[in-house]
């Protein structure tokens, strides 16, 4: 029986699978079991992969797939072994009696980052991140298919230069790399970090993209701004970073059809239905978006279809773009769609 073609695209669930000690562990350390989507394809990995007794007083108190790379490098951040807690410092108090109490002082672990290999069922970890914010952090394969570079993004607000962390797996060295920082006086916050087109892209919802390519002999970082829409509702009038973060609720920014669309829900402000529009990245190189789509939420909950499925007329929550069909977006509702991401 012959079996069935692979998904061209899945639902990842997020949070990896770990197998127990006492199953058979035959296969490769790391594997996925594709699904077709709405089925959720899973990550599975072998007991050594991960720390056996985790910290449980880390940082993260769970395994969960930060990014991936589109050669089938997954990017994982785990609570650290119980071996690996700093030492603590013992210090001394006296009471207003005289008496002395000794407690101990220590830093809380930092999670460790594995580097899963799906292709070749392997996984490694990076050795000794000094990572500031995970959420900062991407992974691209090297140009050449072997190896990989770790990279963070770090800055100073009101500083014009930014810094890139980086670890080469084919050096097994770290590096800083001196970049310019497009908006100096932003509080960068990044909802997500993309490979795509050889470069990967750190993006800010409220912001816009920030690209750069880590193998380039001299990395730049480009900046792109998103589309301006509408009113989103709601916010800080009197700050004008308040009000742009807010915004972002209703924001998606994802690739597509190998280009970058912007979804973005906006609300009236004299009430009504909300309206959906979508922009496309035509040129990275000019930053220039190109208006696809604009709808009412008056027409999508007037459809046959959707009152047939027995669902309010009540906004939705954009999930995800459909990483094939630009024309196709995901919603969720009261449901979060917790920990999954459509590669």
């Amino acid at each position: 029986m012959a079996s069935s073609p692979s998904p061209s695209w899945v639902m990842l669930g997020r949070v990896p699978r770990v197998t127990a000690a006492t199953e058979p562990q035959p296969g490769p350390a790391v594997s996925l079991a594709l699904a077709v989507p709405p089925r959720v394809t899973q990550l599975t990995v072998s007991p050594p992969v991960l720390p056996a007794d985790p910290d449980t007083e880390a940082r993260i108190d769970s395994p969960f797939v930060l990014t991936a790379d589109p050669s089938g490098l997954f990017l994982v951040i785990a609570p650290p072994s119980v071996s690996e807690r700093p030492p603590t410092e013992a210090r001394v108090w006296c009471d207003p009696d005289g008496v002395e109490h000794t407690f101990h002082v220590g830093r809380i672990s930092s999670p460790a980052y594995l580097v899963l290999d799906v292709p070749s069922g392997t996984a490694s970890r990076v050795p000794d991140p000094d990572v500031l914010n995970a959420s900062s952090v991407g992974l691209i394969a090297s140009p050449g298919g072997h190896g990989y570079m770790f990279v963070e993004f770090q800055n100073m607000v009101g500083s014009k230069k930014a810094t890139l962390i980086c670890f080469s797996s084919e050096t097994g060295k770290w590096g800083r790399v001196h970049v310019n920082n497009p908006l100096p006086r932003w509080i960068w916050t990044f909802a997500d970090v993309i490979t795509h087109d050889g470069k990967l892209w750190w993006v800010d919802r409220a912001a816009g993209l920030l690209a750069s390519d880590p193998f380039a002999d001299k990395p730049e970082m480009a900046y792109i701004p998103l589309p301006k829409v509408r009113s989103h509702g709601g916010g800080c009038r009197s700050c004008s970073y308040c009000s742009e973060r807010n915004s972002t609720s209703g924001r998606c920014v994802q690739v597509s059809n190998g280009k970058f669309r912007c979804v973005d829900m906006s609300f009236p402000s004299q009430g009504g239905a909300p309206k959906l529009t979508m922009h496309t990245l035509a040129d990275p190189e000019t930053a220039e978006w190109t208006p696809e789509h604009r709808v009412s939420f008056d027409k999508i909950w007037a459809d046959d279809s959707y009152e047939a499925a027995g669902l309010q007329k009540k906004p939705l929550v954009v999930a995800f773009i459909h990483p094939e069909t630009a024309d196709v977006v995901y919603f969720r509702r009261e449901v979060p769609l917790r920990r999954q991401h459509a590669y």
